[in-house]
């Protein structure tokens, strides 16, 4: 009799343990084919801001006083004619801002440039060479925040 029991129960307990494989596998499943979705949509995501950002540069020691884009942008523009010889036009320019925030009056903020082709940005860096000048080829911003820490 206890025999029986036994092998009832261990009957009853493989026959829960088969359907829950069962019912486990679509999921176990699916869960695989998503962790693979989500490192490609990682792998296109970083691609994407990698892309976005590389008609970046950093610009630091730009005097600040400016009031508006506009006034940063003429700037910035008179800036590049006088230091590196080279003239930019406003359709050269996709954004300028400055970057963090005002605390110190003495010391100015970096300028963030972004370009709207490659090829200026890369004319720039062929004529920053044998001047005083620190331009910043932009990686990202974290990459930059976590290296000034």
């Amino acid at each position: 009799m206890k025999i029986e029991m036994q092998n009832q129960t261990e009957s009853i307990t493989n026959s829960i343990m088969e359907r829950m494989d069962e019912k486990l596998k679509p999921l176990l499943e699916e869960n695989r084919n998503l962790k693979i979705q989500l490192e490609k949509l990682e792998s296109k995501i970083e691609y994407l801001e990698r892309d976005k950002k590389s008609n970046n540069i950093i610009i630091y020691g730009l005097k600040e006083g400016e009031k508006s884009a506009t006034e940063l942008i003429n700037f910035t523009k008179q800036k590049f004619q006088e230091e590196l010889d080279i003239t930019l036009v406003d359709y050269d320019i996709n954004q300028i801002y400055r970057i963090g925030k005002t605390t110190n009056k003495e010391k100015p903020r970096p300028t963030l440039l972004s370009f709207t082709n490659g090829w200026k940005k890369s004319e720039i860096f062929k004529n920053k060479k044998n001047r005083r000048c620190y331009l910043l080829q932009k990686t990202t911003l974290k990459k930059l925040w976590r290296k000034g820490r």
